[in-house]
């Protein structure tokens, strides 16, 4: 990717998000884009840019070992207390996302204050969907301001690609601008990537060209197998990405929970899972032990020190998706707890 001058940047005149850092995770597997299926703009070389090589490094800022996708429910307060309790007793985070199905959309500061007021640490997400620069700039403030561990910077999905019914908006940033945003008004930052989405290839290099925005750690989305995933951090690393990845874990237990994964189009959750789970006489359990399993195998890979649990984990509402999510979290922080303390005893083993 050559590097472009991003001061004058206009975004691409054939992506409904106008992108100038291109592409967003909603590639489809033949390169069309999510929104009304035209072909995505960024799978041809010379469309892609790169931000300008910086001096900006990624920054350590106590990222625990274990983040779970928290999605607050404010007709059940009893329900974050709980699971917050756990979180934090066990040392995990929680990471808040900016949905369009939000049963209560809101500015996402408002979610984080209920969140990190319970003592949790926490990652909120923000989007530049159809707010100004100065208003991304003033959400990026007020999440500071609650108190955040770290703003996890995306460009969010398309309206017409969720909900459908040719619904519009605006996107005046994309992730890696709102990156650079974010990182100048003093924010820690994380950001989103895709590795299974066209085109592939080049994923690693637009990871390295966040990284030169400001970012401080990657999130990744589901990208098939545990050993996929590794290659693709190694691939990362190849290119000069320095900063922490943090591997997705797919926490599903039902078809409702399946369906809420698979509907993506740059998702590819690792081969056999559904079959394993679904068709298991006990799919709840069955889900919950292959998200330890996969957590547990890729942390014991070497190449992550991070996982994210994703996903609605259940279609049962909130209190089950709260048991779920939970279990695993404490599972797989026991182990990442018990593994620390050993290497603290034998440092030379």
């Amino acid at each position: 990717m050559a590097e472009r001058d991003t001061s004058t940047a206009v975004g691409h005149p054939d992506c409904p998000k106008a992108m100038v850092f291109g592409p967003c995770g909603g590639v489809g597997p033949r390169g069309s884009c999510e929104v009304d299926g035209r072909a995505c703009p960024f799978p041809a070389e010379e469309a892609l840019r790169s931000w300008p090589v910086s001096g900006l490094l990624p920054r350590p800022f106590g990222l625990p070992a274990v983040i779970v996708d928290v999605r607050p429910d404010v007709d059940r307060p009893d329900l974050l207390r709980s699971m917050a309790d756990r979180l934090v007793a066990h040392g995990c985070a929680a990471l808040l996302g900016e949905h369009l199905d939000d049963p209560d959309p809101e500015h996402p500061h408002r979610a984080a204050r209920r969140v990190t007021g319970l003592g949790v640490a926490t990652v909120a997400t923000v989007t530049p969907r159809n707010r100004s620069v100065d208003e991304c700039g003033q959400e990026v403030d007020e999440l500071r301001a609650a108190g955040v561990l770290a703003v996890h910077c995306v460009t969010g999905d398309h309206p017409a690609a969720r909900l459908g019914g040719g619904l519009g908006a605006t996107f005046p940033l994309d992730g890696t601008r709102l990156t650079a945003l974010a990182r100048e008004r003093g924010a820690f930052v994380t950001v989103a990537e895709s590795p299974a989405s066209p085109p592939r290839e080049w994923r690693p290099e637009r990871l390295l060209s966040k990284q030169w925005a400001g970012a401080d750690a990657a999130i990744l989305n589901h990208a098939g197998s545990v050993a996929d995933l590794c290659d693709f951090a190694r691939r990362c690393r190849d290119a000069g990405v320095t900063m922490p990845l943090v591997a997705p874990v797919p926490v599903v237990t039902d078809h409702r929970s399946a369906h809420a994964l698979t509907q993506f189009p740059g998702v590819v959750l690792p081969p056999d899972l559904l079959d394993a789970v679904l068709r298991a006489d006990d799919p709840r359990r069955a889900g919950i032990d292959a998200a330890i399993g996969i957590g547990r195998a890729l942390l014991s890979s070497g190449e992550f020190e991070h996982l994210n649990l994703s996903g609605s984990a259940s279609g049962h509402g909130t209190a089950d998706r709260i048991e779920i999510m939970t279990e695993v979290a404490v599972e797989v922080a026991v182990e990442v707890a018990v593994e620390v303390a050993v290497e603290v005893a034998h440092p030379e083993a």
